[in-house]
């Protein structure tokens, strides 16, 4: 097992943080996964629902208005939808928080060292800071976009490595912050370019899961422009709004994966290994070839 481990704080190039990324989902998949999907099942299940809802009463106005050929929809639930995007945010903190105190552990220890009980118990202690870590990010990104568009593109890049700083460096907010731009610091392009990659293909998959449900409101969009009445199945809807749901939110492992992999290859670039980083490396590959 030793052999086949990855070591996570190593210097590496575009391509080598994407293959990495997808080695380490692999070779973890089914811990990391089996932890973020136990603990997310739950409010995720709960977001499949409301939006079932939700979608049910923005499609009913939106049919009801071609049906009688009036411009005036009725407004959908506002508080289900509020209410569906705090448990939203909520499930979007535990995959986030998984994902990174999971890394940080495995950088910590190593491979099959620690407990899912181990991750879980970090993040208990750190999920309301990395609630307050993604409120000031969200405030300050979204000033910036509205107001100063090209300087919110760039605090975007290395804001979106902060949580995972806290979590492996564990410094005070200030210090966390001033560290997101040091590493970025002549490697604004290629983590820009990572972050768009990541995106997009988990964009694209993220799409076909999207798409039996979208393919169900088209065909009773057409039956309701045919002058018929839709009848939607709750059912049907709650199958489709599920798949959509659970496979969307997993993806964004993916992401936070990626973005790790690229945080880890800029500390390792500035050559400040820690003691942890440098027993991991005594039983690697490459120590052993060296």
């Amino acid at each position: 097992m030793i052999q086949n481990e990855l070591i996570l704080s190593e210097k590496r190039d575009f391509s080598d943080v994407i293959n990495a990324s997808f080695r380490f989902i692999k070779q973890e998949f089914k811990q990391l996964y089996g932890t973020v999907f136990l603990y997310t099942i739950i409010p995720l299940v709960g977001v499949s629902i409301l939006a079932i809802y939700y979608t049910t009463d923005v499609w009913s106005g939106y049919f009801q208005g071609m049906i009688q050929n009036s411009p005036n929809v009725e407004m959908p639930n506002i508080w289900m939808y509020f209410l569906m995007m705090v448990i939203s945010s909520i499930s979007h903190v535990l995959i986030i928080g998984i994902t990174y105190e999971y890394m940080a552990m495995y950088h910590r220890h190593g491979r099959g060292n620690f407990t899912t009980s181990d991750v879980v118990s970090a993040l208990a202690k750190d999920f309301f800071p990395i609630i307050g870590y993604g409120i000031v990010v969200t405030i300050v990104l979204t000033f910036a976009f509205l107001f100063f568009v090209i300087p919110g593109i760039y605090m975007m890049v290395p804001l979106s490595m902060i949580i995972i700083v806290k979590l492996v460096e564990r410094n005070g907010f200030s210090v966390n912050w001033g560290r997101c731009f040091k590493l970025i610091k002549d490697n604004w392009w290629i983590t820009f370019a990572i972050i768009l990659i990541a995106s997009i293909i988990t964009g694209v998959i993220s799409a076909v899961f999207s798409m039996p449900t979208l393919i169900y409101g088209v065909v009773q969009g057409v039956v309701s422009a045919q002058g018929g009445t839709p009848e939607v199945n709750h059912v049907v809807l709650g199958i489709f709004s599920l798949i959509s749901t659970l496979g969307t939110y997993m993806l964004y492992v993916v992401v936070y994966v990626i973005i790790g992999f690229q945080y880890f290859s800029l500390s390792a670039t500035e050559g400040s290994k820690s003691i942890i980083d440098k027993i991991n490396e005594i039983g690697s590959p490459e120590a052993d070839n060296a």
